[in-house]
């Protein structure tokens, strides 16, 4: 057996919390790609230097693996897992079926313990931002390509601004109340940046809206925040640790984990997510929770595979035997490759015509979490009670509005100082805060999931605050 697969590798919450649990992850030789990687997994000296960090980690992964687990049945097929959720759904209905002969005989009652959690996430600033901190710079990039000359990053940034700013005032939500389409709105944006910057002779390419609105759909303009990946790979064994409560397997507090994202943007998100190795499940199109459809993932575990041979080429990591492994697996269309990066929905302000901090978009948040549980476990899980944290880089839009729409913020910032675990952001209300936790890293929410019980229950409590909060930055 090789030497991961012999590994017991655990993650625990500090000695200093009355809450202690290890997070086992999985013993499959690829899956180790789920180590806490606070650090990188490779050493000075070992990264190429035609190759990202990104790259490299791979590189040492695959090289300290082995493809042997494929070949010795170590993992789930499709037809494995499609018995587990008809087992899941079967004992569930059996479960409910108990519980309403007891409330039908006049027992049970009582408040019961939430045993459904929705994690939600803000997107950009928070899962992954924009290349090298600096839109102007992009935006220049584009118009360079598109053929326009002598252009300062620093004056597209602040033309953008202002126009982005005039936009989102005569035609909020990327037009849904004026009849624009997203791709007309950002078109404007294109002509009201780079107008005022131009001699009144040239004209705008024709094609420069076109490629900026390309070049935003994917992660050539967006690069993904370190903790994200591992912080998905995380919630994949909280899932699993939830279906084994289910399955009488293992005894925890949550029977369902929903992941979501909710976002201030149009709904190339999925796409850029995608280019990213996340899959978006569901895109929400209604404020009661209603999906437009099961979107059909470009990234199955083919194509999964295929993008991790190109991630990996030229590093010397893949070897003939390995490349042939890599494909077995990925074309026996099993968990081995693909399924860890996953979001269960996406909320999006041009979808629904409303943006946070609006109750609203969080509310259909909410309800779209209990479509996705109804979907999977019934009405009868579906109903119970539910944990919900919201988690972002914004506090007037993320942690304030979370609050304020009933559930739990949290501040994401990668800036906040050593040994800080909370800060007091400004409620709506003058005067008064909300004590909130930070975290400077994805990962610290997944790792901490009991210990937040503990905000929950003090969720929405407020306290005397009187600093006016810094203006919040421009979205994008």
């Amino acid at each position: 057996m090789h030497l991961l697969q012999r590994i017991f590798l655990t993650r625990t919450l500090p000695s200093s919390s009355i809450l202690r649990r290890s997070l086992t992850v999985y013993k499959l030789p690829l899956l180790a790609r789920r180590i806490h990687t606070s650090k990188s997994l490779y050493h000075k000296g070992d990264k190429k230097d035609d190759e990202s960090e990104y790259d490299a980690v791979l590189r040492n992964i695959i090289l300290q693996s082995s493809f042997d687990g494929i070949k010795s049945g170590n993992f789930r097929t499709s037809a494995e897992i499609t018995r587990e959720q008809e087992e899941i759904k079967r004992k569930e209905e059996e479960e409910g079926e108990g519980k309403k002969e007891v409330e039908e005989k006049g027992g049970g009652g009582g408040n019961e313990e939430p045993t459904n959690l929705l994690i939600t996430l803000d997107a950009l600033g928070t899962l992954y931002e924009i290349k090298d901190g600096d839109l102007g710079k992009q935006y220049t990039l584009v118009a360079e390509e598109c053929g326009l000359e002598g252009l300062d990053s620093g004056d597209v940034a602040r033309s953008f601004k202002d126009a982005f700013k005039e936009l989102s005032s005569s035609h909020p939500n990327y037009g849904y109340h004026t009849g624009l389409t997203p791709k007309e709105w950002w078109e404007l944006i294109a002509v009201k940046t780079f107008t005022p910057l131009l001699p009144p002779e040239v004209a705008l390419p024709k094609n420069l809206a076109s490629s900026l609105w390309t070049h935003f759909s994917s992660d050539s303009a967006y690069s993904i925040i370190p903790g994200t990946l591992p912080f998905l790979w995380n919630i994949k064994d909280l899932k699993d640790l939830a279906v084994k409560t289910i399955l009488a397997e293992a005894d925890w507090k949550f029977r369902t984990v929903t992941i979501g994202i909710i976002s201030n943007s149009d709904d190339r998100i999925v796409d850029v997510l995608g280019s990213m190795g996340i899959t978006a499940i569901h895109l929400i199109i209604s404020q009661d929770g209603e999906f437009k459809r099961k979107r059909r993932s470009k990234l199955t575990p083919k194509n999964q595979g295929r993008q991790l041979v190109k991630s990996l080429k030229g590093t010397g990591a893949l070897s003939g035997k390995m490349r042939k492994s890599l494909w077995k697996s990925a074309k026996s269309k099993t968990e081995l490759i693909g399924g860890d990066q996953i979001v269960d929905f996406v909320v999006t302000s041009c979808k629904l015509g409303v943006a946070k901090p609006q109750k609203e978009i969080f509310e259909a948040a909410r309800n779209a979490a209990k479509s996705v549980v109804k979907l999977k476990h019934g009405d009868y899980q579906a109903g119970k009670g539910w944990e919900w944290y919201h988690v972002g880089d914004d506090r007037e839009e993320d942690v304030v509005g979370a609050f304020e729409a009933g559930g739990v913020g949290i501040l994401f910032d990668r800036n906040k100082e050593i040994g800080e675990t909370e800060r007091i952001v400004e409620a709506s209300e003058e005067g008064l805060g909300y004590k909130t936790m930070v975290v400077g890293d994805l990962r610290e929410v997944a790792e901490f999931t009991e210990g937040l019980s503990y905000l929950y229950e003090a969720g929405g409590q407020k306290v005397e605050y009187s600093f006016r909060s810094q203006p919040r930055d421009m979205p994008v």
